[in-house]
């Protein structure tokens, strides 16, 4: 295993922890790149880790609680059934354009994060009645963006959760780490179809992310989520950059 697994991996459960995604961001291109994987081998691996991690996120301070499980099933339906037909339509997909896809949805998420209306999303959020339908066809569109990309989609999901009626960022937060799980494995089955792999880096890596998860909670009682949101969007933004100079590179 590479020196950047065992820098690196924790990252996965230290963003997810803070911010109830991000993980996948970190954990394809780590696979790809750091370890010499296939990009959708990456990806499906990646869908497995990024739900284990947010399964330990969700149970550590018991954020399972906070669920409103209503909202939850329409959403989660959803969201399965999107990642399905978002894995289908990533195996479709050439590695160049998936790639693409990939620093693309990097890039919003960096500026999504700092935008006027996630900003005001959080400020006007408060507890409304579940529209189920609302939910469901939410559910679908981050699941779709989970199976073609391989990231659990969070920085998507918290914020429509509070257009639905999560009235909280935290709750939020714990909705989003239990709509992850089911989604990312769903999609990762789809691809398992098509693609073997390969366990032992996702064991090693899911390990050291649960450090992450630990360390994020720490952090989490002393600071707020958004006092890392810059630097973790300068991040976002170098590493985008970099995959799509490599794919430019790779033509």
């Amino acid at each position: 295993m590479s020196i950047a697994i065992w820098l690196l991996a924790p990252l996965i459960g230290l963003v997810l922890s803070l911010f109830a995604s991000g993980g996948g961001m970190i954990a394809v291109p780590l696979l790809s790149f750091g370890v010499g994987l296939p990009l959708k081998q990456a990806i499906a691996m990646s869908l497995i880790i990024v739900a284990g991690v947010s399964a330990l996120a969700l149970l550590h301070e018991k954020r399972w609680q906070h669920i409103e499980w209503k909202l939850h099933r329409f959403f989660a339906f959803g969201s399965m059934l999107g990642g399905f037909a978002g894995a289908s339509l990533g195996l479709g997909m050439s590695d160049q354009t998936q790639t693409i896809a990939f620093a693309s949805f990097i890039l919003f998420t960096a500026w999504w994060l700092h935008s006027d209306t996630m900003k005001s999303i959080s400020e006007n959020a408060k507890e409304a009645p579940c529209d189920c339908r609302y939910s469901l066809l939410a559910g679908l569109g981050t699941g779709v963006v989970t199976g073609v990309v391989g990231v659990g989609g969070g920085f998507l999901i918290v914020p429509l959760l509070l257009m639905l009626g999560v009235g909280s960022y935290q709750k939020a937060v714990a909705h989003s780490l239990v709509l992850i799980i089911p989604t990312s494995l769903v999609a990762a089955l789809r691809y398992s179809e098509s693609i073997d792999m390969a366990w032992y880096p996702v064991v090693i890596i899911t390990a050291l992310a649960a450090l992450g998860v630990w360390a994020g909670n720490v952090l989490m009682k002393r600071y707020s989520s958004k006092h890392f949101q810059k630097g973790f969007s300068v991040m976002l933004v170098l590493l985008a950059t970099w995959m799509l100079i490599r794919v430019i590179h790779g033509l």
